[in-house]
């Protein structure tokens, strides 16, 4: 839930964009992992300043980061303990943003694109340790 469909890049690499707030889930392995997210926002101008993204499994913060400009996607990389995933058979992680656009109500992009959007996606990967 709280994302758009994917998009395919010039150069092959797909991404998603995400709403106001997207939910990532996969299957626990009952193990401590390495999550990887890689993201940019190329709607920088359209915000006005920095955006901030937050990740979340259930009232846990994972992460905070501000995703830069496009063209320069940041790869975040952190671990997370098995006691963090729960004993559920998946796991869902919650990503939220502080601010989105409309690229429709954005003059200088000239876009009639009237979706609500929030970080741009390329990866996002769950690596068990």
């Amino acid at each position: 839930a709280g994302w758009h469909d994917t998009e395919p890049g010039e150069s092959g690499r797909d991404w998603q964009w995400s709403q106001k707030q997207a939910t990532l889930g996969c299957r626990n392995p009952g193990r401590d992992v390495r999550f990887y997210l890689e993201a940019d926002q190329p709607g920088m101008a359209a915000l006005g300043s920095p955006q901030r993204v937050e990740l979340r499994i259930g009232d846990a913060v994972i992460d905070t980061f501000s995703p830069p400009a496009a063209g320069d996607s940041v790869i975040r990389r952190f671990d997370i303990p098995a006691g963090q995933l729960g004993a559920g058979e998946t796991v869902e992680m919650t990503l939220s943003v502080d601010k989105t656009f409309v690229p429709a109500e954005v003059p200088v992009l000239k876009s009639s694109d009237r979706r609500e959007l929030g970080v741009r996606v390329f990866r996002a990967y769950v690596q068990p340790m």
